[in-house]
């Protein structure tokens, strides 16, 4: 096995066995719903092809995938999440999950939203400098629009958890 190493043994099939055409993660009372797009990169800014992003709203009710393009560009259209009755006091987010090639198990982070009033009382965001709480907040761009990046290693690395 000359040259190999454990990043290549993954393969670029990760994402054949996910794509299970699953719907977006709307609300089936029609309400209301927001979209939160971004890339998945390295640590060079490259976009990661072949990735999945998985949201979990609060209480892991509703999941939704999220697939990387060849420049790690992403879109998902989702409901906004509503507050965790497990997390008191806890701001609205998405737990993540970023699966990718050359990720050998799974990392796993969380999507805030940037202004809401609530932020300032959660504990994980509480937990963290300022500088790595930014890595959580996704921003707004446009009316019901989000911008989320995951950087999986390197400057501005997004906070991963130890789950």
């Amino acid at each position: 096995m000359s040259g190999e190493t454990p990043f290549q043994t993954v393969g670029p099939y990760l994402h054949i066995g996910l794509r299970d055409g699953r719907a977006p993660m709307t609300r089936p009372d029609g309400g209301p719903t927001l979209i939160v797009s971004g890339r998945l990169v390295d640590g060079a800014g490259a976009g990661i092809a072949d990735g999945v992003l998985e949201f979990w709203a609060p209480g892991f009710t509703t999941i939704g995938r999220a697939y990387t393009g060849v420049d790690g560009a992403y879109t998902l259209e989702t409901q906004a999440p509503g507050d965790d009755s497990a997390d008191p006091g806890g701001a609205p987010h998405f737990a993540v999950r970023v699966l990718a090639r050359g990720i050998l198990t799974h990392y796993m982070t969380r999507v805030y939203f940037d202004g809401h009033p609530a932020n300032g009382a959660d504990p994980v965001l509480a937990a963290l400098s300022a500088d790595r709480r930014t890595t959580l907040l996704a921003r707004q761009h446009d009316a019901g629009c989000w911008t989320f990046d995951v950087v999986v290693q390197g400057p501005g690395e997004t906070v991963f958890f130890d789950v």
